[in-house]
């Protein structure tokens, strides 16, 4: 049923994945103000909930049999737009060695890589996989399977006032999440490649918890140059849409 039901299918995996990680952060206790304050918060705020999470994903795209379209897109656009996921990839890099591991503590810094990790698939795999693939599936065009794709991203942090964040902070997010979600599905189609927004998606993660667990803020550079991605992106997926 699910099969022929395509949306059907990528809405259900988003709800049942909301749900796994909802009803576990409640039980856990998680304050996502503190996610990377110490290693057990880490456990209970990422490798727990979030695995929990990947593994139903995982079980969803193997029922349905859609691991050769989420794993793979024919790549589209000119060579230019790749720039968009390399700069994304860099200031990952920058966020990422500056870091004060000393701070964060090994311990912290082997589960937060981990967290990250599993954030990054999970997250790569349900938004621009699961709902991408749905999208496409229903024989939506580009800009639907976007905008789909964007939207459903951006209200997954909308879970995150449930344990801690603050509810303005909340709504600057999903904003940011939606951009943020623009430039990763430029980055899907611009490299044909989910596995390329995974590692570009954990990175970024990884560097701005880890400046938080250390009590440091990301240099400005990386700042700045995630707004240049943004911006980027956008303008990256108009020209697609016209073209």
């Amino acid at each position: 049923m699910l099969e022929s039901s395509p949306l059907v299918a990528g809405v259900l995996a988003f709800v049942v994945y909301l749900l796994v990680v909802g009803v576990l952060w409640k039980v856990l206790r998680v304050d996502y103000t503190k996610i990377a304050s110490s290693p057990s918060s880490l456990v209970r705020g990422l490798v727990v909930p979030i695995g929990a999470g990947l593994l139903v994903l995982v079980a969803a795209t193997t029922v349905l049999g859609w691991w050769p379209e989420v794993l793979t897109q024919d790549r589209i656009g000119p060579a230019w737009m790749r720039a968009v996921p390399a700069l994304f990839l860099v200031i990952g890099v920058i966020g990422a060695a500056t870091v004060d591991y000393r701070a964060l503590g090994g311990r912290r810094t082997a589960l937060l890589a981990l967290g990250t990790a599993l954030v990054g698939a999970a997250e790569e795999l349900l938004a621009r996989g699961l709902l991408v693939v749905a999208a496409q599936e229903a024989g939506w065009d580009l800009v639907w399977v976007w905008l789909f794709s964007a939207a459903l991203f951006s209200a997954l942090h909308a879970i995150n006032a449930l344990v801690g964040m603050p509810v303005k902070a909340m709504l600057v997010q999903l904003v940011a999440s939606f951009v943020g979600g623009t430039a990763f599905f430029v980055t899907l189609l611009t490299t044909g490649s989910l596995l390329a927004g995974v590692v570009i998606h954990a990175l970024w993660d990884f560097a701005s918890l880890a400046h938080l667990g250390a009590g440091s803020k990301p240099p400005v550079a990386a700042t700045a140059g995630l707004g240049v991605v943004y911006l980027g992106g956008i303008a990256a997926l108009v020209v697609l849409l016209v073209a």
